[in-house]
């Protein structure tokens, strides 16, 4: 079924270990990623990578054991830091969040407040579904903690169930063997650019997050002062709302086409910053 080679209490041990194979953590990236993720992952797994860190994953660090307390009591399942291989390819790897002797835990903190399984990111499922084909599991209990601002939104943490997936286990199986057969070079930047486009993904999500419950809650205030002009001091904040008007403005596409060579004459060259543009991934793998 699976052995145990390291104990998290024993981190350099644990790290040390991890570096020879390919962990739940990896397969999620390595399944979706490109060349500059594989790259990535070897200058991890060679030392070379800077170890990254944010407020992110200070939080989930933070309420780890709250939520790993949960999932003992409800589940049966105790916390796990030893990583796993699996006896028939020991190169398989994995660190449960928590286990028993039938089904592994995995358990995270999140901005979104996810209703049904659909909604958890495929990367999350295809953690799990290796953690599941290492320690010889079939099932897997995701247990999360929404938030908001770092506050849990409910007094307990929401569960989905994770059936194991044959199917797709192969899939991540290929995408494995193919990653340890290779002979890329590690590649320090790539894995730096790695980490800080993933730091970027998380706040972008905590932003739209953010950004949505403000939209509703302006909205909101739209709708209570009836669209009429309004001025109030608040205890935390003032608010001025001014009668709706019409407003006039130049209309440069028609002048360009109505007068195309004078439009032209007054036109002038200035220098423009390049632009960076990130375009997160789709989690389908």
């Amino acid at each position: 079924m699976s052995t145990i080679l390291a104990s998290s209490t024993d981190r350099p041990a644990w790290l040390a270990a991890r570096r020879g194979g390919v962990t739940a953590t990896d397969i999620a990236r390595l399944v979706r990623g490109g060349a500059g993720t594989w790259a990535a992952i070897r200058a991890e797994k060679a030392g070379t990578a800077r170890d990254f860190h944010n407020a992110a994953m200070q939080h989930g660090n933070d309420r780890e054991p709250v939520v790993l307390a949960y999932a003992q009591s409800a589940f049966g399942l105790l916390p796990c830091g030893d990583l796993y291989a699996a006896d028939d390819e020991p190169r398989f790897l994995a660190t449960p969040d928590a286990i028993n002797a039938d089904e592994i835990g995995e358990v995270k903190t999140t901005v979104h407040d996810w209703e049904v399984l659909s909604d958890v990111p495929g990367r999350y499922i295809d953690q799990m579904l290796w953690q599941m084909r290492v320690t010889g599991r079939r099932r897997g209990h995701l247990i999360f903690e929404p938030h908001e601002n770092g506050v849990p939104t409910y007094p307990w943490p929401k569960h989905f169930l994770v059936e194991y997936d044959a199917e797709r286990v192969a899939v991540l199986e290929r995408t494995a063997h193919e990653f340890l057969a290779g002979e890329q070079e590690p590649d320090e930047e790539a894995a730096a650019l790695d980490a800080l486009l993933t730091e970027f993904v998380e706040l972008d999500e905590i932003a739209a997050v953010a950004a949505r419950r403000r939209d509703e809650a302006k909205a909101r205030i739209e709708e209570q002062l009836h669209g009429e002009p309004k001025r109030f001091e608040g205890s935390v904040a003032n608010l001025t709302r001014s009668a709706d008007s019409t407003s006039r403005r130049f209309d440069s596409a028609a002048f360009k086409k109505a007068a195309p060579d004078t439009f032209e004459q007054f036109q002038i060259a200035v220098p423009v910053k390049g632009r960076l543009t990130i375009t997160t991934r789709s989690d389908a793998a």
